[in-house]
């Protein structure tokens, strides 16, 4: 008769939270970060937030929350004007 000892092994599986980016559009030149980061966060948990210049912004949110801010937000009045909100998408790469 053999002595084994056996081993119990037990894995935890990493859970892998699919993100999706949001391009906003129509936002007055003067609108912070933090301003967008808080409407956002009304709808559900932002990951980051770039505001850029011409009135655009990107906003990351997990998939779920991304798509209910879409549905939610899209065309409310930020500062007196109305938001438009697309997925945003990787340009494509071009060469020189």
């Amino acid at each position: 008769m053999n002595n084994y000892s056996y081993v119990s092994i037990s894995m935890q599986m990493a859970t892998v939270t699919s993100t999706k980016k949001l391009l906003i559009g129509n936002l007055p030149d003067s609108t912070q970060s933090t301003a967008v980061e808080n409407l956002f966060s009304v709808v559900g948990r932002v990951l980051s937030v770039n505001v850029v210049r011409n009135g655009f912004a990107f906003v990351e949110m997990t998939a779920a929350d991304a798509d209910k801010a879409r549905q939610q937000l899209n065309g409310y009045r930020f500062n007196g004007r109305p938001m438009t909100i697309d997925e945003a998408h990787p340009r494509p790469y071009s060469r020189p």
